[in-house]
């Protein structure tokens, strides 16, 4: 008991103003550059920077790059699957045996199983619907849902329903959901479907693309040891490549606005009438503390939705949601809560990348997932 409410006082000394200024910085930013985040929080440099680092040593935050996926040649897909009474394993290993899994996390509710993203080779997009087809004929699970989605729009950290006297959140639906209501239905950039997924990368560009999904400061002298390049062309591929190409498309701040005791991690699946108000829905989203991150579903007027809050706003969120639903913007919406102790997250799968394209071998990726159903 006294290590929880020791990390809620530490938790509650670090969410001052200065910090909060800091956090929403990077989100935009990106933590490498101090002299930009000083002069977007109108701080001096050494101030920015140790707190910054303060922060960092003290386990607070990590930032980490969002990569374009497409642009790296990689399609991103989505899977809810049911695990069988007692076959959690099962299920675990038949995602992980795809290679190019992104993010696995179980899942309670609507599904009793896992949430799973991939970054899978473009160029094999039927394949891997193929080998989720053959999954279910093999009860590697029950029930799934499948879909392909745009890259993420990770929302950048905002403190603007925070309390700093009172040091507490103020969570206002009502304003929201009139947010929703009259935001600009423009789908926001990032969310929007590829035009194309074309390779505009070698591998080296890669190896630092996943270093920095890592760590998105990480130095040029630690990359270039990584790479096998010089501290010199890291940084001319970083400028040139990463940068002008715009293989990232946000930064994700992983620092949680409320302490985990008190709050669930849920990932919706939320359907519009129109993109319109699928539009409106992402924008309003924006400053809102309570999403972490949306992707667009391919070809449909839905979204995918990780979304954070303390477990007494739970219902007021559900409320707001119904309320847009009358209001005629929502058609249907699903959850499932999401374990935070129970994940694994892995980088791009460079590995798998050799003279210029991605490879998978499906026959072989099935062969595997044969031997995994029959060893239930």
């Amino acid at each position: 008991m006294s290590s929880r409410i020791g990390q809620f006082l530490s938790y509650f000394k670090m969410l001052d103003q200065t910090n909060a200024k800091i956090l929403e910085a990077i989100g935009e930013l990106g933590a490498r550059n101090i002299t930009l985040i000083a002069k977007r929080t109108h701080l001096p440099v050494t101030t920015a920077r140790f707190r910054l680092e303060k922060m960092k040593k003290d386990g607070q935050i990590l930032v980490a790059a969002n990569p374009d996926l497409s642009k790296l040649g990689l399609a991103k897909a989505f899977m809810v699957a049911d695990a069988y009474l007692g076959c959690q394993d099962q299920l675990f290993e038949t995602i992980r045996n795809t290679a190019y899994w992104t993010y696995i996390i179980r899942c309670y509710g609507k599904y009793d199983g896992f949430c799973s993203y991939f970054a899978f080779p473009a160029a094999h997009m039927k394949a891997l619907e193929e080998y989720v087809q053959e999954a279910k004929s093999l009860q590697a699970f029950s029930n799934s849902r499948f879909f392909w989605c745009t890259n993420a729009r990770v929302v950048p950290p905002d403190f603007s329903w925070y309390d700093f006297k009172e040091k507490r959140w103020i969570f206002n639906w009502r304003q929201w959901t009139s947010d929703v209501l009259e935001a600009d239905d423009d789908l926001p950039k990032p969310i929007r479907e590829p035009s194309d997924y074309a390779i505009t990368v070698d591998k080296n560009d890669l190896l630092i693309v996943k270093e920095l999904q890592k760590d998105e400061a990480i130095g040029f002298n630690k990359l270039a040891e990584i790479v096998g390049i010089s501290p010199q062309s890291v940084g001319s591929r970083y400028h040139n490549h990463i940068l002008k190409r715009r293989l990232i498309v946000d930064y994700a701040v992983d620092v949680y606005p409320y302490p985990l005791e008190i709050s669930d991690l849920y990932l919706f699946k939320i359907d519009f009438a129109d993109q319109c108000c699928l539009g409106k829905f992402a924008n309003a989203c924006e400053g809102k503390p309570f999403v972490v991150s949306y992707s667009k579903i391919i070809g449909k007027n839905a979204i995918l939705a990780s979304v954070y809050v303390i477990k007494t706003e739970f219902p007021n969120l559900i409320r707001a949601l119904n309320r847009l639903f009358v209001e005629g913007l929502i058609t249907d919406f699903f959850y499932v809560t999401l374990d935070q102790s129970a994940y694994r997250r892995q980088t791009i799968s460079y590995e798998c990348f050799k003279n210029g394209r991605w490879l998978y071998d499906h026959s072989e990726r099935v062969e595997r997932l044969q031997k995994i159903c029959e060893a239930k």
